[in-house]
């Protein structure tokens, strides 16, 4: 048998069979359509235009420390005036959803408040002056609020917009506050860090004042120098000694005195030569050698013995006579020996200067590492130093930029008006959605009972099934017991629908949902189309 074609005609039989099974469901839905179109509530919104402001001052001469994008400060002002506590004063200060607080947890609420509320960026096209390209970017934004009275839905968005410049200024000058804070904070820790650097160093340079680095050229200088003055006054030292010797020499070969008789030389002479032959020995031999020893005590002696004798005032004895040369050579032996005491004195002197800048100069190597650190880290704490007080003067700069509200600022230019008309709902929309709905829904149902039920009908399929046509088409013919029983029967089946349907509705009541939550989430769903 092959497979039956149905054409446009086929199923327009159909649906002009089925023709109450498609109106009545159509006509239902219809009429709960436009009820529920009549009877939802009124939903008024009003919106407050608020422009953003670039920064008034020209960004080269004072930064702004506030960095973010206008977006994001908008999310996060946003964030923080949806928190419960703020919605629910705004709830309370304006008496929203009074049937909805006694019934309802705060959270609900504070749900619904944020359905009806609303933030919306106003993009342009606009030309970064930095890249000279052309981008999208945030100029303005509009805050919006729903509710069924037009006065409520003004005034909320009047404290919303209201809100949100108040909290711009704030969130602003609190930033540039903080970060000035925090400059003036990590400026006051390194200053406390220097001070301490700068006592270290203070103690440093006390400890080893001697051998600190910077002085390391001038002991050099001095180690040079004392070895310079070591090396002539041994010069002058060893000219004088021989000077000395030969003014001994010459005392000893010259007849210092005229006696009035001649004869053995005197204790002057013999002390005047034994002086010259003890510094010709000492500077060939040591101290200890036993000609300069026995030499020392000849002196030593003739001097005791010179003392014991009746002398003059210049140790002379009266009865001689006094040479002119012997007291001149005398003097400048004298004169002599003192200056070599006190260049011996300066040698001796002289080679502690040295040994102590020796040390010195052998010190500072090891002192050098020690102190660089030291210099190092004070350098370094100084040049961080001056890097946050002067970030610390461009955050107070910024600071006073926000608090003139001279920086980048949010401003109203458009307050929410009192609206005419009601934002939602479109009830032409649902008119012609739910029409839309039971047309398809009572065509839907036709075709299913079609093709479910099935059966033989009309002169076409008789055909179609026998391959001939029928000679005779009778029409059916009601009888009066079917006129009066049918009725009866499409009333109990009603009876039984909505019995089942009353069934349903309480089970769901009471072990699903509670009907009443049911109906204001489906309005609700219904309120945002």
């Amino acid at each position: 048998m092959e497979e039956e074609v149905k054409g446009i005609s086929d199923y327009l039989e159909i649906l002009n069979r089925h023709k109450k099974l498609i109106l009545y469901p159509a006509l239902l839905l219809t009429l709960v359509s436009v009820a529920v179109a009549l009877l939802l509530p009124a939903t008024y919104k009003s919106s407050g235009l608020i422009l953003i402001e670039s920064q008034e001052i020209p960004r080269d001469l004072v930064r702004s420390t506030v960095t973010s994008y206008a977006d994001q400060r908008i999310a996060i002002i946003k964030q923080k005036l949806l928190t419960q506590s703020r919605i629910m004063e705004i709830v309370n200060k304006y008496n929203l959803y009074p049937n909805e607080v006694s019934k309802s947890t705060n959270t609900a609420i504070v749900e619904l408040f944020r359905t009806h509320m609303s933030v919306d960026m106003v993009r342009a096209d606009v030309t970064d002056p930095n890249s000279g390209r052309s981008k999208r970017a945030s100029i303005a934004f509009k805050v919006s609020f729903m509710d069924k009275s037009p006065k409520t839905a003004q005034n909320v968005a009047n404290e919303l917009t209201t809100q949100f410049l108040d909290e711009n200024v704030k969130t602003r000058t609190a930033r540039a506050a903080e970060t000035r804070g925090f400059l003036k904070e990590e400026g006051d820790k390194f200053e406390e860090k220097i001070q301490l650097l700068e006592k270290k160093i203070a103690d440093f340079k006390e400890t080893y004042s001697e051998s600190l680095p910077e002085l390391l050229p001038y002991n050099l200088s001095m180690v040079e120098k004392l070895q310079q003055e070591l090396v002539v006054g041994q010069n002058q030292i060893i000219s004088l000694k021989d000077q000395i010797l030969t003014m001994n020499l010459e005392l000893a070969n010259f007849d210092i005195l005229v006696s009035q008789k001649s004869g053995p030389l005197s204790v002057p002479q013999q002390l005047a030569q034994a002086k010259g032959n003890l510094a010709s020995l000492k500077d060939k031999y040591s101290e200890h050698h036993p000609d300069v020893k026995r030499l020392k005590r000849l002196v030593e002696s003739l001097e005791d013995e010179l003392k014991t004798k009746n002398i003059t005032n210049n140790g002379e004895p009266k009865n001689e006579y006094k040479s002119p040369l012997f007291l001149k050579l005398s003097s400048q032996i004298r004169s002599t020996e003192r200056e070599i005491k006190r260049l011996l004195k300066r040698q001796k002197q002289a080679k502690e200067e040295l040994a102590s800048f020796e040390k010195r100069v052998a010190d500072t190597h090891q002192v050098k590492r020690a102190y660089s650190d030291l210099v190092r880290d004070y350098d370094n704490n100084v040049s961080k130093y001056k890097e946050l007080r002067a970030k610390e003067l461009q955050a107070e700069l910024a600071q006073n930029l926000e608090s003139e509200n001279k920086g980048e600022s949010f401003t109203l230019i458009e307050p929410p008006s009192l609206p005419s008309k009601p934002e939602k709902p479109n009830r032409f929309k649902i008119f012609i959605m739910g029409f839309a709905a039971s047309l398809g829904l009572g065509i839907g149902l036709a075709l299913l009972y079609e093709m479910l039920m099935g059966g033989v009908r009309g002169y076409k399929d008789i055909s179609r099934i026998f391959g001939y046509s029928p000679l005779v088409v009778v029409p059916v013919i009601k009888v009066a017991s079917e006129t009066v029983i049918k009725p009866f029967n499409r009333y109990t089946k009603l009876y039984w629908l909505i019995g089942i349907a009353a069934l349903l509705l309480l089970g769901f009541h009471f072990l699903i949902m509670d009907i009443q939550i049911l109906w204001f989430k489906f309005f609700r769903v219904i309120s945002l189309l």
